[in-house]
């Protein structure tokens, strides 16, 4: 009850915090034996956006951390007949960590998703133009003699719509959950969320996995200094 209770609040503080990546790391779990990061698939019920995991070994590797992916993790449980489904039991994470020799599974998921869209809207521009207007006429000169003038009679308008259609972009929105899972205990050592919103949702994620990774190793890093 204890630990459904920790991860409850960890998750809540989580999403109380503000726009900026948020995270939580485990205060007394020792990363220094945290050698090796298996990889797994983030569930996702949305197509567009399976993958993503992939952006996480991108950065995890770029901060030089040790990482097996999953694709390769994926063979290896299927060749040992290990099904992994959105809970890991103690017994599962185990079992993974002993056929692939690695100390932390990074799980997670893909918590929010609205693709980009294009919209067409149709913009009118009125105008309105006026030009005087003339009368041919004829008058008389003092010597007793005629010349024809133009004469303004008055003022024409003329108005007018001309419609354009105008071509906009909505951005896609995209929210990420990601968690470090030891695999001897099943503890959750690390947690963070982010949202972000782009022309592209893949363009979106990436910017999430670059930050949470970034903010990760910021916090490992702090904690090894503070020991």
């Amino acid at each position: 009850m204890k630990k459904i209770t920790l991860i409850t609040w960890l998750l809540g503080l989580i999403l109380a915090a503000g726009c900026t990546p948020k995270t939580v790391i485990s205060r007394t779990y020792n990363f220094d034996q945290m050698q090796r990061i298996g990889v797994m698939s983030f569930s996702s019920p949305w197509q567009t956006m399976q993958g993503v995991e992939n952006l996480f070994a991108k950065y995890l590797l770029e901060h030089g951390f040790k990482v097996v992916e999953r694709a390769q993790l994926e063979r290896i449980l299927a060749e040992h007949h290990i099904a992994v489904s959105g809970y890991l039991s103690p017994e599962t994470t185990r079992e993974i960590g002993r056929i692939l020799g690695v100390d932390v599974l990074l799980v997670g998921e893909v918590s929010a998703y609205t693709p980009a869209r294009t919209e067409l809207t149709l913009t009118a521009t009125r105008r309105t133009e006026a030009r005087p207007v003339y009368t041919q006429d004829v008058m008389r000169r003092a010597d007793g003699t005629y010349a024809g003038y133009l004469r303004n009679v008055g003022t024409e308008v003329s108005r007018s719509t001309d419609v354009r259609p105008t071509e906009y972009t909505i951005n896609g929105q995209v929210g990420l959950i990601a968690k470090m899972v030891d695999v001897e205990t099943a503890e959750i050592v690390w947690i963070g969320s982010d949202e972000d919103t782009s022309s592209s949702t893949m363009e979106a994620a990436d910017r999430i996995a670059r930050k949470l990774v970034k903010s990760f190793s910021k916090e490992l890093a702090k904690q090894r200094k503070n020991k």
